[in-house]
């Protein structure tokens, strides 16, 4: 009776034993089934939060570099570059133009000896004209400093220079590229000769507006115009030749180039086209009998009033100050300029939470260097 009473005990606590073995199966289960749901949801969770973390430390990191050569082209205090900084984010949420390319355009500024107070406005002008012409960044922004460099002209009037540039290529039948190579070329004798920035340049466009290149119109311009400064100043045989052509006497024609450099180049130029076949002999005259010069000047001569139209155009914007303003405008009212200056906005956005980020991932690279190098020197007595 013992055994039968303790074997049914023991078959008792085998049943207890299974239903708690059973239930503690189907806990297990339940269990792995929600850690299972709550590791997806946290993956699904922490994926976008990885991947928004990786692309704002990847956008902060790329502005920090292209920053770095602003850094390395400007002298200037933290503050100033903090202020250059937000200067550039702030500028390519307004126009379609990454805030990295801005930099570059800043480093850039810096270089070619544009003042720290300048670069800002240097940089929205040049950037503008690479939007609204067919001047690339790079070349914008040498061509503009050289020709303020010669010429003289303050830092702060750079915008005045892209809107004549852009008026000029509006309204001739000429680029704006063309228009700034021949500026360039003929901006030492025409300062020299006393024309002002938007002359310079309008007497580029109307050359390239009859299809003479830069090269041999730049050089042409050249000699014309010191060859009337020289005499203008020496009082020589060759003043009496420059004055009959332009339909003044000599005096006139003197005073006239002293009060208006550029009127008296273009009385010159029209009395050439009057000339006829005269104008070969008139040039060799005056010793410009070059081919390629006298081909040039008797192309522009005989343009009528081309010249005269460009010089009062030219001046006119450069005076306004509004030409390159108002193309910009309109370029940045298209569907592409402004899904680029969206685009523009998130990346600042990134760079604003990658920074932080960046910074913790650099502190935590220096607290690990010790452990690095303790794991090195651990590998190398193990591989000894």
């Amino acid at each position: 009776m013992a055994d039968i009473a303790t074997l049914s005990v023991l078959l008792s606590l085998r049943d207890q034993m299974s239903q708690g073995l059973q239930t503690a199966r189907e806990r297990m289960q339940g269990f792995g089934q929600s850690a299972g749901q709550m590791g997806r949801q946290l993956g699904l969770a922490i994926a976008p939060i990885a991947l928004l973390g990786g692309v704002s430390i990847k956008a902060a990191s790329d502005f920090e570099s292209s920053f770095a050569g602003v850094r390395k082209t400007v002298n200037a205090t933290e503050s100033e570059f903090a202020a250059l900084s937000a200067g550039f984010r702030g500028m390519a949420k307004e126009i379609p133009i990454s805030v990295n390319e801005l930099n570059r355009i800043g480093a850039a500024a810096g270089q070619l000896g544009i003042k720290k107070e300048n670069i800002l406005a240097f940089t929205r002008v040049i950037a503008n004209l690479g939007v609204t012409t067919n001047l690339s960044s790079d070349i914008a922004a040498t061509s503009l400093a050289r020709l303020a460099n010669i010429t003289g002209l303050p830092q702060t009037q750079f915008d005045r220079l892209g809107s004549t540039i852009v008026a000029l290529g509006n309204n001739l039948a000429t680029t704006e590229a063309e228009i700034t190579n021949f500026g360039l070329r003929i901006a030492g004798a025409g300062k020299i000769a006393g024309l002002t920035e938007a002359q310079i340049l309008a007497i580029g466009g109307a050359m390239s507006s009859v299809g003479v290149e830069a090269e041999a119109g730049g050089t042409a311009v050249q000699k014309v115009l010191l060859g009337i400064t020289e005499a203008v100043a020496t009082s020589s045989e060759q003043l009496q030749i420059f004055a009959k052509v332009a339909g003044m006497s000599a005096d006139a024609f003197a005073k006239a180039f002293q009060e208006d450099a550029a009127g008296a180049f273009r009385a010159f130029v029209e009395g050439l086209g009057k000339a006829g076949t005269d104008a070969f002999a008139i040039l060799e005259q005056l010793g410009l009998q070059d081919q390629r010069l006298i081909r040039s000047f008797l192309s522009l001569a005989g343009a009528g009033d081309l010249l005269r139209d460009s010089l009062n155009l030219g001046t006119k914007a450069f005076a306004e100050n509004s030409a390159l303003i108002e193309e910009a405008q309109k370029r940045y009212e298209t569907f592409a300029s402004k899904m680029e200056i969206f685009k523009n906005k998130v990346m600042d956005a990134a760079i604003t939470v990658g920074q932080p980020l960046m910074a913790a991932l650099t502190d935590m690279f220096k607290t690990a260097q010790p452990l690095i190098e303790t794991m090195g020197r651990l590998a190398e007595r193990f591989a000894a």
